[in-house]
């Protein structure tokens, strides 16, 4: 990965220090706003991501960048404790609430992952890609939206994209919808195709990326009522 994880984390740090709302968050532990994205491969879904996060001046963290804090202990550290204590406490205890009706070898990762999820979508103004973030955060304080397309289409936007022939992209497309189930099923209890598992389904069969943007940014508004900072 080319980006400064550690500069990544600073930065949403700042922006959340720079809006303060701990006073208001005496009683309880508030999220938001933030924006989550699932997606199918192929579908435009973190490009999608990207533009919404640019025209809401959101930080966007993408499924890698989400897994590499939570895998790098010293910057996940930084985030975490950007925290007040209370605020700590309460996603820890949520965490463990998550972890408890998981096996036994449950990976340590998996709880990293859940607390690095928490703890963005308490500080909001975030979008984050992927990763099972709507199945982790309250989901009244922020958009679930899906990206899809048949995988025909996917499958030649991704032949295209990565210069392969049609067979390596079907077999990369259907793995990682196998991939994806997979994960959801075993470590959230939920089907990834459900479609009340989102706010918004967005089919980008016929759409480019910058309309499922608006689209999304738009639902955003309706949803929680806050606005693009994005110069036109």
């Amino acid at each position: 990965m080319m980006l400064d994880i550690a500069d990544v984390v600073r930065k949403q740090i700042a922006l959340y220090r720079a809006h303060d709302m701990r006073a208001e968050r005496a009683q309880q532990l508030s999220f938001g706003p933030y924006l989550l994205i699932s997606r199918e491969k192929g579908a435009g879904g973190s490009v999608v991501g990207q533009l919404a996060g640019q025209r809401m001046s959101w930080q966007v963290f993408d499924a890698e960048l989400v897994n590499a804090i939570a895998q790098q202990a010293n910057v996940r550290r930084e985030l975490i404790e950007s925290l007040d204590e209370r605020a700590r406490e309460m996603i820890e205890e949520i965490v463990r609430g998550f972890l408890a009706p998981q096996p036994i070898d449950t990976p340590g990762y998996l709880a990293s992952l859940r607390e690095v999820v928490l703890t963005l979508g308490h500080q909001g103004n975030v979008v984050i890609v992927g990763r099972g973030a709507q199945y982790i955060l309250p989901t009244q304080f922020g958009l679930r939206v899906r990206l899809v397309a048949p995988t025909e289409v996917r499958i030649r936007r991704i032949a295209s994209a990565r210069q392969m022939s049609l067979k390596a992209a079907q077999m990369e497309v259907e793995s990682s919808d196998r991939e994806r189930a997979r994960v959801v099923r075993r470590h959230y209890g939920r089907e990834v195709h459900d479609p009340f598992n989102y706010d918004l389904i967005i089919n980008t069969t016929e759409l480019t990326v910058e309309a499922a943007a608006e689209i999304t940014v738009a639902a955003l508004h309706h949803k929680l009522t806050v606005h693009s900072k994005e110069r036109r």
